[in-house]
């Protein structure tokens, strides 16, 4: 083979490589769920777990942790799903700025589920109960598609099998493993020293 055919290939070879990684790339960003929606009637009854508070007005829930450091508070609408997408319009209420709120997902009780957690200083974190211990799946770091203070969020999660994914504005954030095959959805705040924090979650839509 002459070398400038050599070189071509060379070239096209490293073309394919990087589009295919490209391409792989983008396919992993995108939603994994896709299904049918699931009405606001079947997405009701919702219950607040330990350590929350708040109620539901004006197609809104309110949520409030009382006392709850270094744990997530939530509440939990009526659907217990395996796959799903789940989202909702986020806007933080009242608390420090290290704060955090967001989704719960895959809910089995208090001692299990994995929550996707914004906060109003703009940062982003994914943490998990699972058998009664809390950890940081992926721990607290700035990310910039975040509407920072006391503006709202889209927040996003699809869960399939043992993982699920997480959205914020329409932006991929991250991917977790090993979380429980199926539970409940709903809306969860945090706070790293007990002290009182408040969100307001709407406009929420699911698909199963």
């Amino acid at each position: 083979m002459s070398p400038w055919l050599w070189r071509a290939s060379l070239v096209t070879l490293a073309l394919v490589v990087v589009i295919g990684s490209t391409a792989a790339l983008w396919l992993g960003a995108q939603s994994i769920v896709k299904g049918v929606p699931v009405s606001a009637r079947e997405l009701s009854a919702w219950t607040f777990g330990p350590g929350s508070a708040g109620g539901e007005s004006g197609g809104g829930i309110t949520l409030r942790a009382i006392g709850q450091a270094e744990r997530a508070a939530y509440v939990l609408g009526g659907q217990r799903l395996a796959d799903f997408a789940f989202e909702a319009r986020a806007m933080p209420l009242a608390g420090p700025d290290d704060s955090g709120y967001g989704l719960v997902a895959r809910c089995e009780g208090p001692d299990d589920f994995v929550a996707l957690l914004i906060g109003p200083d703009g940062y982003i974190a994914v943490g998990q109960m699972s058998g009664g211990v809390w950890r940081w799946r992926v721990p607290w770091r700035q990310w910039p598609h975040i509407q920072r203070g006391y503006q709202e969020n889209l927040v996003r999660a699809e869960c399939r099998a043992d993982r699920c994914r997480f959205w914020v504005n329409d932006e991929f954030a991250f991917e977790v493993e090993g979380v429980p095959a199926a539970g409940q959805v709903g809306f969860a705040v945090w706070t790293p020293d007990g002290s009182d924090v408040f969100a307001t979650f709407s406009q929420w839509k699911m698909w199963k």
